[in-house]
Order: structure tokens, then C-alpha cells, then sequence
């Protein structure tokens, strides 16, 4: 129609996040957009294939500069003149509230929006609380926003996020916002300005059923239930005072611990990936051979199949291969009734994987795992195989989940090829990925795995060759044997660790991984002694947990646990047995007793060389055993207490302290000092030949 629009693209890499440059530079484009007659109407869009991913969140600890968030997007809201969000890829965060306050929202089918502030303990705090319950209900932006999830175009645009989908790319985007914006010129632009709109306030009893649902589902976490707070307070006054709570809310969760921890959460997870020094490129990850078609194999080929590879699954007991690819089906099975995944894709996934019972199926692998039993001897037979049949250049993996890699490495011609890929069970649930790097393990090897961890879509951090790696190490150190021996029934021990934030308590957890897996060792090696030590007794007692229905707990066919009085009676019998008498501890000292040793043997890590960096301790913890995002791992657990009152509590404990624990408190060195990162990085380096 001959209408002028004005482009004001968001320009800064990789994602255009809002730090106080984009911020400065959108506000002063608006400015001289509404200033020029010339311009009719507005258009806001992104480079390098993004809208915007949403704040910088690194002046978080910085300090903000420039004009505030919110006030920029009062000024897009005010625009006199249309004003359209032209939306390709991501629209996260801080853009999304961009976007709201944008008249109009254009975007791309593979564009995705979402408000994910949830996930650092923080909720949208640029009017986002306020704007999205107006544009699309109550209900849905609760679930929205405490899900912390982002929707795909479709489904943005079937809740009423987008007003459009258009086909093609960028610039068809963009050209389709420039066309709605000059087709709305003149028009009254009142009722597409989300502020002056009502929320229409549900029933009184939906706040406290979301309430209950978002304690559950994110039990221990403040951030939902804030999130809530200003929802409702969307619904109850005007605009202005909504943004007042939204603001007081904002503050105290970034000035809270659970925020902190879950920023530094979100650097520590994308931090572990990177190996310093390491120039390597990876080998090919096409196929993968898996031995073992257990309960690990399985889950592991179920994560290979879903990322693309083909997949070798191979036992050589026909019997155990049956039952392995049933459970792979059951398990595809219940993703579909869930709906979770489509028959389609289920099927495709199947088609990947292809049982076998002879190792020639792994001639032509690119990589194979061995996931048997913890058994060096067989694990050995397994290797000697491997470097018979596989051929040159192929990663030779273990998955053991304590056992020598050196050792298992030295069974083969070609121990450069050989790396433990430690994963956590069930393998296609647990995100993480330990790659356990041997004396031998070339700079290929460890380059490909990480690749392989990446491609599979796990959580994959390098540690050191030590028993027990890093996760299993820390965590095998916790109190709860000291507390299960000496008079702490596994309900109490468990509560305790829940309330602290663990999705499971370290009793249920053992009995997810079934307590037959070290029982079996400990009797095979003639260490169980079942009238003295509970876990020898469960073992003995073939209690081996979820897998049989019994073991510290009792299970239905559901997997739901209560109370056993068969595994409490056995429990105090070996009390009676040791000379041991029921004991009352409060939630803290049980928790203290869990996991202050964890905490030790943590900075045992680092000064071992054992473990890169404090926060790749964090990482193995919050992936492989659910430790509490909001609590950011062990580590950091620690820096939240007070290194001196962790040494302190140790003492009185009767645990021995770290050397480096001790320096810290000497030196008062804090986790960042320059001093402590140069000690560890040297304890690293030194361990290890260079990459």
C-alpha cells in the first residue's frame, strides 16, 4: 500500500542476547523509527538465524547497564504505530517478552518461543508475567512459564503465542511482518497493546491446585511458586501493580541461592564439554556395537537408535538377547501410549538396532561399548575380543562403572583406542555421560567420545582414571552406610535427603540400581558378611530391589515403594547383631552426615587430578545422581555453607579433611580464586599426558 515500514534487526552473536548494547540500540532505533514521518509502521526481527535467546545473563553478576528491559518494551508497546516481531528460530526469555510487547507476532515454522527463566531459578521479569496471561489465559502461561519448556511454531501459534506461521525463510518472514505491518496502518492499535487488556481471573481453586502441582513437580524449587505469585497478581489488579509484584518477585529470587546455584548450573553444564588444549577431531559415529543386552545395553542402544546410529546389539546368550529387545519394545511401547513418541518414529528407531549373538557384527563399528556386568576378568575376555574383530581406528569403550581402564585397556593391542564411557542407569533416561580417560587414551579417542556424548545427547564430562571415576566415587562416600549401620532406618535417611532437594533418597536410589550390583562382587570376593553388614544381608536375602520388587522398600507392579517390615526387621537384627541401638538425628545432621564427605572427597578429586574443574564435579552429581540443581552440585553446595564451616563440620565428624580443603580455609581461597584454579589445573595437568 505504498506504507514506509522500518527493519530494526537485533544484531549481536550467536544469538542475539539482550545485553545493555541491544537493549541501547533497539530503545534509539524505536526512537528514530517514531520520530521519522516518513516510517508508518515497524518491524523488529533477528540476525544469524534467532529473534533473540533472551538476556545476557552473565551481567547478572556484572551489574546491568543501559536502559532497563522493561522500559524498552513499554516503549515498543506505545508505539503509535504497528509495531510486528518477525520470528525465525528462537524466541527465548527476555525476546519472548520483546515479542509480547510487539502488536503483532510473525514467525517461521521452525521457530520455538519460551519463557524458561524457571530454569535459573528466576522468572520473566520484563512484564512477561503480566503480558502472557492477558494474550493467552491464566492456566496456560503457569504451565508456560514453571515448565519452563518452549513451544514449537505450531503449538505457539495453536495457544495464541503467534498470530501467523509463515512458510520459507528469513527474509520471507521478515516480508510477510513488513506486509501485516503496513496493512495495520491507522489502525487502532488499543486492543493489541497486552497492558491495557484484563486477565480474566480463573476459579480461585485453579491457583491452588497449580500451586500443588508445581510444588510437586519442582519440589524445593521458589521460583514456581513465584511465578504463580505474579500470575495471580495479573488477575487481581491493574497492569502497573501486576509489574510491581512481578518486580519484588524478580529481585528476591535473584538475590537467592537457588538462583545463583542454577546460573551457575547453566555455565558448569556448558563448561564440561570443552577440554582445554584438546585440537583432535573426531572419528566417524555412524554405528555402534553394544555387548550386553541387559538393562544397560538396552538403554544405551535405545539412545544410539534415537540419535541415528545403527546399532550392533550383541549378547552371546540368545535367551538374554530376547529378553533385552522385549524390554527395548516394552519401553517403546509405553513412549507411545504416553504419547511421547509416534509409532512412526518407534518404528524407526527398532529398525536401527539389530541383535546379533557373534562378534563379527561389530567388524564395521565405529565405536563399541561393553556393558556387562562389573567383572574385570570377563570384561578383559570381552576387550581381547574387540581387538580381534574391530576394525582399526574403532573406540574400544567400557561402560564400567568403577573398575581400571588401564587394566581393561591393557587386554588389547591398541590400548590408544580404549576410553571408559561410563553411563548412569537406566542409560536412556540418566542425561549423563562420564568419558573416563585412560594413561593411553589418544587425543582421537578422547575427541570422538566427547563427540559420541554430544551426538547421543547426553551430558558428557572428561574425568580422570580413578576408582570409582568421579560421580560413583564422590557419592560411594556419602554417610548413608554409616547412617544405615548405626541405627537410621532407610525412611528416615531418605526423607531427610529428599527434603534437602534429591529426587530420590540414596536407599531408593540403590534400589533403582539394584543392590545385587556390588552384593554380587562383595560375595564372589568372600567380603559379604551378612549378619553384620545390611547390604551383604539384602544380597544374601535376594532382595535386589526395583528389578524383583523387594529391597530396602517393597514394590508394586506400578514401581511404587512403601515401608517393607521384612527389610526393617533384617535391618535391626544386624543392629542387634553389632551392638547397635535405634538413634535420633535431625534432618540437618543426617544431611551433613550424607553429604558433607561428598563434599571432601570432592576436593580429593581435584587435588588428585582426578576431576578438570570444581563444577564438572557438580555437573557428574546433578546428572548422574539428581543432586538438586538449586543446590548447583556438591561444590558448590560447599561455597553456599562456607568452606570454613564445612571444614569445621568435618572435624567434628571425624572425617579427614582434604589438604586442599584445608589450604582453601588457610589461604581463604574461594572456589574462583587465581591461586586455587592454577593448583588444580596443575594437579590436572600433571596427571595427565598432554592433549
Amino acid at each position: 500500500n505504498g506504507a514506509c515500514v522500518a527493519v530494526l534487526t537485533m544484531d549481536c552473536a550467536p544469538v542475539n542476547a539482550l545485553s545493555s548494547g541491544v537493549r541501547t540500540g533497539l530503545e534509539e532505533r524505536m526512537k528514530e523509527a517514531l520520530s521519522d514521518d516518513s516510517v508508518k509502521a515497524i518491524v523488529i526481527t533477528g540476525a544469524h538465524g534467532a529473534f533473540c535467546a533472551g538476556a545476557d545473563i552473565s551481567e547478572f553478576a556484572t551489574g546491568m547497564q543501559g536502559p532497563p528491559l522493561p522500559v524498552v518494551i513499554t516503549q515498543v508497546e506505545a508505539s503509535t504505530k504497528p509495531v510486528v516481531a518477525a520470528i525465525d528460530g528462537v524466541v527465548l526469555g527476555g525476546g519472548c517478552e520483546v515479542a509480547l510487547g510487539c502488536h503483532f507476532r510473525v514467525a517461521s515454522k521452525r521457530s520455538s518461543a519460551g519463557l524458561p527463566e524457571v530454569n535459573l531459578g528466576l522468572l520473566p521479569g520484563a512484564g512477561g508475567t503480566q503480558r502472557m496471561p492477558r494474550l493467552i489465559g491464566v492456566e496456560p502461561s503457569i504451565d508456560f512459564m514453571c515448565q519452563g519448556r518452549p513451544l514449537n511454531a505450531a503449538k505457539a501459534a495453536e495457544v495464541g503465542i503467534f498470530d501467523a506461521v509463515s512458510d520459507g525463510d528469513n527474509s520471507a518472514v521478515v516480508q510477510a511482518a513488513v506486509d501485516l505491518a503496513a496493512s495495520n496502518v491507522g489502525v487502532d492499535l488499543g486492543p493489541r497493546r497486552l497492558s491495557a487488556i484484563e486477565a480474566k481471573a480463573p476459579a480461585k481453586e485453579v491457583f491452588a491446585a497449580k500451586r500443588k502441582q508445581y510444588n510437586s513437580m519442582r519440589n524445593g524449587e521458589l521460583a514456581p511458586q513465584a511465578i504463580i505469585n505474579c500470575i495471580e497478581a495479573s488477575t487481581d489488579r491493574p497492569f502497573e501493580g501486576g509489574m510491581k509484584v512481578e518486580g519484588q518477585e524478580f529481585l528476591k529470587l535473584l538475590m537467592g541461592d537457588q538462583s545463583k546455584a542454577l546460573q551457575y548450573m547453566f555455565f558448569a553444564e556448558r563448561q564440561c564439554a570443552k577440554i582445554p588444549g584438546l585440537s583432535a577431531r573426531p572419528g566417524p559415529l555412524n554405528s555402534i556395537g553394544i555387548v550386553g543386552a541387559g538393562l544397560m545395553g538396552g538403554g544405551i542402544a535405545m539412545c544410539c537408535a534415537e540419535a541415528g546410529m545403527e546399532v550392533a546389539l550383541l549378547d552371546i546368550d540368545p535367551g538374554n538377547l530376547d529378553r533385552g529387545m522385549s524390554v527395548i519394545k516394552k519401553n517403546y511401547t509405553r513412549s507411545v501410549d504416553r504419547k511421547s513418541k509416534t509409532q512412526a518414529q518407534v518404528d524407526n528407531f527398532l529398525s536401527l538396532i539389530s541383535p546379533s549373538t557373534s562378534y563379527d557384527s561389530l567388524s564395521q563399528c565405529d565405536i563399541v561399548v561393553e556393558a556387562v556386568f562389573e567383572n574385570m576378568n570377563l570384561k578383559k575376555k570381552i576387550f581381547e575380543s574387540f581387538d580381534k574383530v574391530c576394525k582399526p581406528g574403532c573406540i574400544l569403550a567400557s561402560n564400567t562403572s568403577y573398575l581400571n581402564i588401564d587394566d581393561i585397556a591393557a587386554a588389547t593391542s591398541r590400548p590408544q583406542d580404549v576410553i571408559g564411557c561410563h553411563f548412569f542407569s537406566p542409560a536412556n533416561v540418566m542425561p549423563l555421560l562420564e568419558n573416563v580417560r585412560g594413561s593411553k587414551s589418544s587425543p582421537s579417542t578422547i575427541a570422538t567420545a566427547m563427540a559420541f556424548g554430544q551426538k547421543i545427547k547426553k551430558v558428557t564430562c572428561l574425568v580422570g582414571n580413578g576408582a570409582g571415576f568421579i560421580a560413583n566415587r564422590v557419592m560411594g562416600v556419602s554417610g548413608f552406610g554409616w547412617l544405615m549401620q548405626n541405627g537410621i532406618m532407610p525412611h528416615l535417611i531418605d526423607g531427610a535427603s529428599e527434603a534437602y532437594g534429591m529426587r530420590m533418597g540414596p536407599c531408593r536410589m540403590n534400589d533403582l540400581v539394584g543392590l545385587d550390583l556390588f552384593g554380587r562382587e562383595r560375595a564372589n570376593s568372600g567380603q559379604a558378611k551378612p549378619d553384620k553388614i545390611v547390604i551383604d544381608a539384602m544380597y544374601v536375602a535376594q532382595r535386589f530391589g526395583q528389578k524383583d520388587g523387594k529391597g530396602f522398600y517393597k514394590y508394586d507392579e506400578k514401581l511404587r515403594y512403601a515401608r517393607d517390615p521384612e527389610a526393617e526387621a533384617m535391618i535391626e537384627t544386624i543392629w542387634k547383631n553389632t551392638g547397635v541401638s535405634p538413634r535420633t538425628m535431625t534432618e540437618e545432621e543426617i544431611v551433613d552426615k550424607l553429604y558433607l564427605p561428598v563434599v571432601n572427597e570432592g576436593f580429593k578429586c581435584l587435588e588428585e587430578g582426578m576431576a578438570m574443574r570444581p563444577s564438572d564435579i557438580d555437573v557428574c552429581c546433578v546428572f548422574g545422581y539428581n543432586w538438586p540443581r538449586y543446590r548447583g552440585g556438591p561444590m558448590q553446595w560447599a561455597t553456599a555453607v562456607g568452606l570454613p564451616k564445612v571444614l569445621e563440620k568435618l572435624e567434628a565428624m571425624g572425617e579427614k579433611p582434604s589438604e586442599l580443603l584445608k589450604d582453601c580455609v588457610k589461604n581463604k581461597w574461594s572456589l574462583k580464586s587465581k591461586d586455587f584454579v592454577n593448583r588444580i589445573d596443575q594437579a590436572w595437568q600433571g596427571r595427565w599426558s598432554k592433549l
